[in-house]
């Protein structure tokens, strides 16, 4: 996966601020009157001021482009500098060295063993903390300690131990299998290394995806902090208004159906709420488009509610929305992280409920006993098997998915993940525990 260029983003910027300038230069001259020179009117006193302060701006954007390049050149350039410095004091030590000898052939032993003639990495490994911290300062440094070495010791020698030694400065992104610089990189909690862009991409994923909010890998939660930095101001915003409303427990959005919108606490009052996006008002009580006097009857929210009931539906507590089940256990999480009982509609084990309606935890069975079964069986074998799986169902329905996950080769059709419905050719992996199917990417993320 390719990595943003901040030249380019500097070009951008550069390129808008000259964009101002010619715009201000035809303002001007659509401008006409006359007026001394000495008391211009208040619009070129305005167009002026506003072209000092573009020429400032990019001015600044030159000098932070400039500055970017000198430190991407000493950061590529760190292992050769290093070389060439470490060459240079060596053939100063060798050079000292031969005057010596030449001075007085018998040179005291002291002095031969604290001669400097190798220098060579730490016995001990350099820590990841230690080279992200390195590459990140544009510094290379090599750990180094005197050892007795004779004039005799070749030097090009000495120079290949080194090279050997010295760190891959490549690692590959746990995500998109790329090889990338450790700086273009961020180490999560969990140990995955992410590049910057998979970061970022994940991240405008949960805007749009609240099933993986708040973002997590491998059950860690992400610091979003480490990457705003390669966010745009624009994407940084919807991240946050994503945010504000996921967490947002009674929840309002525009009555208006061709904007929809999410609309926080400080625009709503005790009667209607107010869209910034298109200036629509919203009835608080029955949420439909706000009306003058008492909140009539909604029909159609009214045969909405009567058709759910009718179908089985169920209504989410923390956000309304509404839930079908076709399989599976009454234990329901929505994707606003709601548990609750599928058969009464109240919060999970708050309720006399049992966890299955047998007939859905026999269906189950079958399925899964189906699905494993390398050839089809024999009626005695699967119904013993099917037994046997319903227990097993009834043990662990409310499975954390900690043990490990056994990966179950694709076929033609592929397998379906029972977490985000994505059909995958490849492979897809099995929880031992509940046998619930998951792809790579729900394991990671929402597991």
């Amino acid at each position: 996966m390719a990595c943003a260029d901040p030249f380019l983003q500097f070009d951008d910027q550069s390129f808008a601020l000259q964009l101002q300038l010619q715009e201000i230069e035809s303002q001007r001259e659509l401008q006409s009157g006359k007026w001394k020179e000495d008391s211009p009117p208040d619009f070129a006193l305005a167009f002026d001021d506003f072209e000092a302060e573009l020429k400032k701006a990019i001015v600044l954007v030159e000098d932070l482009k400039f500055a970017h390049s000198i430190a991407s050149a000493v950061d590529s350039d760190a292992v050769a500098i290093e070389e060439s410095r470490v060459e240079e004091i060596q053939s100063v030590q060798d050079r000292d060295f031969a005057l010596s000898l030449n001075e007085d052939d018998n040179l005291p032993s002291q002095d031969i063993a604290n001669f400097p003639g190798k220098s060579r990495l730490g016995e001990e490994s350099i820590e990841w903390d230690y080279v992200l911290r390195a590459t990140e300062a544009s510094t290379f440094s090599i750990e180094s300690s005197s050892t007795v070495a004779g004039p005799s010791t070749r030097y090009t020698q000495l120079q290949r131990n080194v090279l050997e030694h010295l760190p891959q400065l490549i690692v590959e992104c746990s995500v998109c299998g790329e090889s990338v610089h450790p700086r273009l990189t961020v180490r999560l909690v969990c140990g995955d290394v992410y590049c910057k862009p998979c970061l970022k991409s994940f991240l405008l994923r949960v805007v749009k995806d609240e099933s993986l909010f708040p973002p997590k890998c491998h059950r860690q939660p992400i610091d979003t902090s480490i990457i705003e930095a390669n966010l745009s101001v624009k994407e940084l915003l919807a991240y946050r208004t994503a945010e504000l409303e996921f967490t947002t427990t009674d929840r309002v959005y525009c009555a208006n159906p061709e904007c929809a919108e999410f609309i926080p606490m400080p625009q709503r009052t005790l009667d209607y709420a107010s869209c910034e996006a298109c200036g629509a008002k919203t009835c608080m009580h029955c949420k439909a488009l706000a009306h003058d006097g008492g909140c009539p009857a909604d029909p159609a929210r009214q045969s909405l509610i009567d058709f759910a009931d009718d179908q089985g539906w169920k209504s989410c507590f923390g956000c309304g929305e509404m839930v079908f089940r076709y399989e599976g256990c009454d234990h329901m999480t929505c994707r606003c992280s709601a548990q609750f009982c599928y058969r009464c509609g109240v919060k999970w084990k708050e309720c006399s409920c049992s966890d299955w309606v047998p007939e859905l935890r026999n269906q189950r069975a079958r399925l899964v006993v189906d699905r494993e079964a390398p050839t089809p069986l024999a009626p005695a074998i699967h119904q013993r098997r099917v037994v046997a799986m319903e227990q097993e169902l009834e043990a662990n329905h409310e499975c954390n998915h900690s043990g490990k996950f056994t990966k179950l080769e694709g076929s033609y059709r592929g397998m379906v993940c029972e977490m985000c419905g994505t059909r995958h050719r490849k492979y897809i992996l099995s929880c031992k525990r509940c046998h619930m199917l998951a792809c790579e990417d729900c394991r990671r993320h929402r597991l």
